[in-house]
């Protein structure tokens, strides 16, 4: 009879023993390797590399100012502005039964920053060659403004820092982007981090929890051993104790139930990440395959299978079996810092086609930092054979006939009399001679009847198709005879001089691109 009860005694203990609670609690341990490229060059007396921006280094290779087994041109051709848009927005106050009590406007500034760059690769080793390129455009859209004029002064007293803040932003992305690439494709990078984990049973009544604390303590203290450039096999031995520990709770634990899978679970997950951070990608792919039978989660099994193919594929193109070694960098450019050689060769550009006064059509590259001079004179980028800018040549607009920037800008040449009202550059010629001269401007809007430029993003330039000269709207004749003068343009068409005698249209651009599409939609009347 105490045989029996015993027996039952201890059965009863059994089933309450595997009935326990089995929570696991993420703990994090330390690695450190060096992350092996997918395109490697094998003989390490070749792995050198020249660039021309200080911005990039790739890890395991030695930098030479010019001639390097891989020589790497990055550009960033700058940032571009879209269409200024001010929008107006209606909004209505009602009453309960939907009666409009009164209606009021808002005016938002939107407008699109584009960036670009370019990353070319020459690799020596294989005679391959190819380029990337990188793209990014934001929507902006500014705050509410109580009037047109209130969100037209905000953006121009704005735009440049808005400029900036976009640009910066777009060139560290681009700049991340290819130093990853380079670093991926061909580098060494060395990668020391604590972000990884065991599955640790949490549940203290657990009959392994004890156990489970005990082999976490060793493993973490083993692994925060771990040297990038130091062999594995002290740390392999020192953890076959744990390893075996973990295979031992396996068989103890059989059954169906999830609580069971749970505990199996986490001996295998663990098992296969030590021996995956031993460099033994062919074992971790068994005890995945385990953990997929074992039911309880199959996509870590899956995790754990793909990091192991991964792995293999990266030990067979770099024709090795480990992770650890020693990764040596070295700079033997001698270039001048990072921010003499941004200046020299990091040169942000904005490619266009630029047609003369003569008809040739040129493809050319203008700074960035240029850009707000192009109304009066056009610095463009000169290269030398090997594509690299040694210095600038200048053009007067007056023999330019037009300027289309590959994002879609159009600018052409006018000539009128500039405002007396300035601001940055001004036109010397002008100052001299007087009178209208020749200026780019940015085309807005034209049609058969009638044109409208934006000449330095401010003055507004309205001329009729075949005119000679254009008239600005900023001029004193145009201010005060604002009425009158677009009267006189919409000759022809009473339906538009209608919406011009009552106000329709005020002295911006908003309202002078309304009219110049109004006069150009007109029918005679």
């Amino acid at each position: 009879m105490i045989r029996i009860f015993t027996f039952v005694s201890a059965l009863l203990c059994c089933t309450i023993a595997l009935s326990q609670r089995t929570n696991l609690d993420r703990e994090n341990f330390r690695t450190s390797y060096v992350n092996l490229p997918s395109k490697p060059i094998l003989d390490s007396t070749k792995r050198t590399y020249s660039i021309n921006t200080g911005s990039i280094t790739i890890p395991g290779f030695k930098k030479l100012k010019n001639g390097g087994s891989l020589d790497i041109n990055y550009k960033f051709h700058g940032t571009k502005i879209g269409t200024v848009d001010i929008k107006k927005e209606k909004h209505e106050k009602k009453d309960k039964e939907g009666k409009v009590l009164s209606t009021s406007y808002t005016y938002i500034v939107k407008t699109t920053y584009s960036s670009s760059a370019t990353l070319s690769v020459n690799n020596g080793t294989n005679a391959e060659s190819y380029e990337k390129s990188y793209s990014e455009s934001e929507d902006y859209a500014s705050g509410e403004f109580t009037t047109y004029k209130k969100a037209q002064d905000y953006y121009n007293n704005n735009r440049h820092s808005l400029r900036d803040k976009y640009r910066n932003d777009h060139k560290n992305q681009f700049l991340n982007s290819a130093r990853r690439h380079l670093i991926n494709t061909y580098g060494y990078d060395i990668e020391t981090h604590e972000r990884e984990f065991f599955w640790i049973l949490k549940s203290k009544k657990h009959p392994e929890y004890a156990k489970h604390q005990e082999a976490y303590e060793k493993l973490k203290t083993v692994f925060s051993t771990m040297q990038h450039n130091q062999p594995v096999d002290s740390i392999k031995t020192e953890l076959q104790s744990v390893i075996e520990y973990f295979n031992g709770v396996i068989p103890r634990y059989e059954g169906d139930k999830r609580k069971i899978r749970k505990i199996r679970y986490a001996s295998y997950y663990n098992i296969g990440k030590i021996y995956y951070y031993l460099d033994m990608p062919e074992k971790v792919k068994e005890y995945a395959q385990k953990l997929i039978d074992n039911d309880y989660d199959k996509s870590d099994g899956r995790y754990l299978n793909e990091i192991a193919d991964d792995l293999i594929k990266d030990f067979e193109a770099n024709k090795t079996k480990t992770r650890h070694f020693d990764v040596k960098t070295e700079d033997l450019s001698n270039q001048p810092d990072e921010n003499e050689a941004t200046e020299l060769t990091d040169i942000e550009v904005n490619k266009a086609y630029l047609i003369t006064k003569e008809n040739d059509t040129l493809l050319v590259d203008i700074k960035t930092s240029d850009m707000n001079k192009i109304a009066y004179s056009l610095k463009t980028v000169e290269y030398d054979k090997e594509g690299k800018p040694f210095g600038t040549r200048v053009r007067k607009a007056k023999k330019c006939s037009q300027l289309v920037f590959v994002d879609g800008d159009h600018y052409r040449n006018i000539k009128f009399k500039e405002s007396s009202i300035k601001g940055g550059a001004v036109d010397v010629d002008q100052m001299v001679l007087g009178g209208a001269t020749d200026k780019l401007c940015k085309v807005l809007f034209e049609s058969e009847k009638i044109n409208l430029y934006l000449f330095n993003n401010k003055e507004l330039v309205i001329m009729p198709a075949g005119a000679e000269k254009g008239k600005s709207t900023m001029s004193a004749g145009y201010v005060f005879g604002f009425k009158k003068n677009l009267t006189k343009l919409a000759e022809g068409c009473p339906s538009v001089q209608e919406k011009v005698a009552s106000k329709t249209y005020k002295n911006n651009q908003e309202d002078l691109l309304s009219f110049c599409k109004d006069l150009t939609n007109c029918s005679a009347d």
